[in-house]
């Protein structure tokens, strides 16, 4: 069956670059993109008017966490001097021996909201860089129920991270857990690599750089290398493992990972922040952003999640004009991936003092073309033919229809997640109208929300100081709630 998708601004890809069709055509045969560009002048079965929307490929989110919004919550708490920027260590440090896994229920709701939650907003390609362990046969499930496209396996370490009863941070190193786990993700990859219908693929996640020792390391970049799949592993993302990296090896989180050979273009490094490129770490010795670029690998930065910790890249266009390769990613809640669009564009400008960077094409190539490079995909993130039918249609009507001239500075400048109306994936409809084809979205919501409020109720529990959500994270007002 072939769709004819017309009368809308196309995103289309001239095989160098996006270019923009006014009133242009898309045309959808089984999986694939038959025609994207002018109009179209053949038969079709099926037709959708894409008037005052935008058509555009599929966003490649390269940092999804899929766990939920519990520790996201947490990171929103401002006043965390005790973790030093170490973000993930509000919820990822518990009192040893007092964090209990979730129950299986709770972990199946957590993962479909994440990957409903993110498709609707315009995700057509899920990175999962970590998230809740157990029941894999239930997750390659759940992509092939919802439709989504998916990169995943279960993360490895085998250094835990603890608080001591005084709050202070630990690091305990078991080889044989951190062996263990990277066999369970190499038999996720060769049992689940393709299934979904091909939507499910392969990508081993190394936890953090400091989270992981080098033999560890070089094992988990040795097996990635094998099975011929990505690698990721979150690196620069706080001072305090950019101090322990130094401690440990005398380098850079960049430059000890290009040493032992992790870095290469089947490599994806999360945040990359604070480098020697970055005024916060003070050390200006080496130049991490020319190792990066010569290595290949990609970054997948995730402009909001910093911004709101107040901290960001130094900086967008500085590591984009030293060739390094760009992504973007949501990785905490909201999943808004063309909320980022403005975000990294915004953020670009005002670290650099410079109205003329973070240009709207520079931060939707990164979302588009920039998440394909690690993946070796040329067939996602544009429309062609023969690349595969992901696409969004954006309603930008609403955001000034008379007015805007340039539909992808429209985007950047003023869209979200919620202007998203209809989502395809391998040339299905997963989202119409603003609403997901495939599942109850509303009782989704309703699982993830009782199980958010269950791992909110125990986190005085596991956290060394007793406090409690309401207490970590004062609400903006008196809360007054029906007793």
């Amino acid at each position: 069956m072939k769709t004819l998708i017309e009368g809308g601004w196309v995103v289309a890809y001239n095989g160098r670059s996006h270019e923009v069709h006014e009133r242009g055509s898309v045309v959808v045969e089984a999986d694939k993109i038959l025609h994207a560009g002018g109009p179209y002048a053949g038969a079709v079965d099926v037709t959708i008017s894409a008037r005052g929307k935008l058509v555009s490929p599929g966003f490649i989110n390269t940092h999804v966490h899929t766990a939920g919004g519990g520790g996201d919550y947490l990171l929103l708490d401002m006043a965390k001097n005790d973790y030093r920027t170490a973000n993930y260590m509000s919820f990822a440090a518990p009192l040893k021996g007092r964090m209990s896994p979730p129950p299986a229920d709770a972990v199946a709701a957590l993962r479909a909201f994440v990957f409903l939650h993110a498709l609707k907003n315009g995700t057509t390609t899920v990175i999962d860089v970590g998230g809740l362990r157990g029941d894999w046969e239930g997750y390659a499930r759940l992509v092939d129920d919802l439709g989504v496209r998916v990169y995943a396996s279960p993360p490895f370490r085998d250094r835990e991270t603890y608080m001591d009863a005084r709050g202070r941070l630990t690091y305990e190193e078991d080889a044989a857990v951190g062996q263990a786990r990277l066999r369970e993700a190499v038999d996720f990859v060769r049992k689940y690599d393709g299934s979904a219908q091909g939507r499910l693929r392969g990508m081993l996640n190394a936890a953090q750089v400091e989270t992981c020792s080098e033999p560890l390391l070089r094992a988990g970049k040795d097996a990635a290398r094998e099975l011929n799949v990505p690698i990721h592993t979150h690196a620069g993302g706080n001072l305090v493992e950019f101090q322990r990296i130094m401690e440990e090896y005398r380098k850079t989180p960049v430059q000890f990972l290009a040493d032992i050979g992790f870095l290469d273009e089947r490599t994806l490094l999360g945040h990359v922040v604070f480098t020697t490129a970055h005024g916060w770490p003070r050390y200006p010795f080496g130049d991490d952003l020319r190792v990066l670029a010569q290595s290949g690998a990609t970054v997948g930065h995730c402009p909001y999640k910093y911004a709101k910790m107040a901290m960001t890249l130094q900086s967008f266009q500085r590591y984009l004009e030293a060739g390094v390769n760009l992504a973007i990613g949501t990785d905490t809640y909201p999943m808004d991936i063309v909320a980022e669009l403005r975000w990294a564009s915004i953020l670009a400008k005002v670290t650099d003092a410079n109205y003329q960077v973070g240009l709207p094409r520079d931060v939707f190539n990164a979302a588009t073309l920039g998440g394909c490079k690690f993946l070796a995909r040329t067939d996602l993130g544009r429309l062609a033919p023969g690349a595969k039918a992901d696409l969004l249609l954006i309603n930008l009507d609403h955001l000034g229809a008379p007015v805007y001239a340039d539909p992808i500075k429209a985007l950047v400048d003023g869209a979200s997640g919620r202007d998203v109306d209809t989502v395809m994936v391998d040339g299905k409809v997963l989202v119409q109208g603003g609403r997901t084809t495939r599942v109850n979205e509303d009782e989704v919501y309703a699982k993830a929300r009782q199980a958010t409020e269950q791992y909110w109720s125990h986190v005085d529990g596991w956290r060394w100081d007793g406090a409690t959500v309401d207490r970590i994270v004062p609400p903006a007002f008196p809360m007054r709630r029906p007793a």
